[in-house]
């Protein structure tokens, strides 16, 4: 008898460990705006439409996060995308599309002017745009305008591509500041 009961104990003990007492947050639903681009001062538009959309499927990943149908977003925005970035713009899209978290983003200029004067050539390098983010779960609005101004030497641009790095960098720093806040707000 002492050896069943010393069984069904150990086997008790296991479950308990291994079992969560409490239960699993859901995932929260999160409205990606489609990237507002002017084709006129960014030279290859489509690509950071690509690396966008890359970007946002990369931090926005299924057990914490699911993506709402880009049909559903398009159907609440503008045809002419938003005319502002404020937080009022970004609530209501919230509401429209049960969204826990909206992202949005406008790029607006990417140039580079050579800078033959060096001892080695370089590239002035400039980035401007913005970006909104929402976080209905925890009331936090994000907006940045982005000014990126660097330099780099030409014989970088051969093997790396300048201008993917620093969106991607500028991108990820804040969609992070957008969500910092939603991992604490639902352990509790």
């Amino acid at each position: 008898m002492k050896r069943i009961l010393a069984f069904l104990f150990s086997i008790f003990t296991i479950m308990c460990i291994n079992l969560p007492f409490t239960g699993t947050a859901e995932a929260a639903w999160v409205a990606v705006i489609p990237i507002d681009i002017n084709v006129d001062k960014v030279e290859r538009s489509s690509d950071f439409n690509s690396y966008y959309w890359d970007i946002m499927i990369e931090k926005f990943q299924y057990p914490d996060y699911e993506l709402i149908d880009d049909d559903k977003v398009a159907a609440v925005v503008p045809e002419e995308g938003l005319k502002t970035y404020d937080k009022a713009t970004l609530q209501s899209i919230a509401e429209k599309v049960d969204a826990d978290i909206v992202v949005a983003m406008k790029l607006d200029e990417i140039k580079e002017r050579p800078q033959n004067f060096r001892r080695e050539p370089s590239l002035e390098t400039f980035m401007k745009g913005e970006y909104a983010g929402y976080n209905r779960l925890t009331d936090k609005y994000y907006y940045k305008k982005m000014y990126h101004k660097g330099e780099i030497e030409e014989v970088l641009t051969l093997r790396t591509d300048w201008q993917q790095q620093v969106f991607a960098s500028e991108l990820k720093r804040y969609i992070n500041r957008t969500m910092e806040d939603k991992k604490a707000k639902t352990k509790i």
